[in-house]
């Protein structure tokens, strides 16, 4: 699908393949763990690995979009989408800011326009400062916010949209 030049070597960004979903899931838990231990503390609770891959096979199955980044024959980042929502944009702790994550929402968006997608809903945690300005610098627009759990393990997400073209005008910029 696309090659992307990183500092230890390429990666590429490729569909998955089907019998990718627990390698998928894999670095689900792994960059999942990485990104929300951090924000939650003693409320972070790990994705279960069997329930990630079930997830995973379920969206190779119904013909969602699912593209993994792999470098040196290891994945090391998805993104997954429905026709109209982006449920998952992950990269390891470890490749981030090289560009791979901004390739990986290119290459969703090049896949979902190629189906007449023009845009898509996503949300991301609001305390999640790297990801609202990755967000805001591709050109997402914030459309709402949502309330999620209960008590003192409540947390919010904003709710964003996001032009299919724009990821890609943003690197052009």
């Amino acid at each position: 699908m696309s090659n992307h030049p990183s500092t230890s070597g390429a990666v590429t960004i490729r569909p998955a393949g089907a019998d990718e979903a627990m390698a998928i899931a894999e670095v689900h838990v792994r960059a999942d763990r990485e990104t929300y231990e951090p924000i939650f503390g003693r409320h972070f609770e790990e994705v279960d690995i069997d329930r990630s891959q079930l997830r995973w096979d379920t969206a190779l199955s119904a013909g969602d979009v699912l593209l993994v980044a792999v470098e040196e024959d290891r994945i090391i980042g998805f993104a997954h989408a429905t026709p109209t929502w982006m449920s998952a944009l992950y990269l390891l702790a470890s490749r981030h800011r090289r560009g791979i994550g901004l390739a990986l929402l290119i290459a969703l968006c090049e896949a979902l326009r190629a189906r007449g997608v023009t845009e898509i809903g996503f949300k991301a945690v609001a305390d999640n400062v790297n990801a609202i300005a990755f967000y805001a610098a591709v050109g997402a627009k914030a459309v709402g916010r949502d309330t999620q759990g209960d008590g003192d393990a409540q947390w919010e997400d904003i709710v964003f949209t996001l032009a299919t073209d724009a990821p890609a005008a943003s690197r052009r910029a």
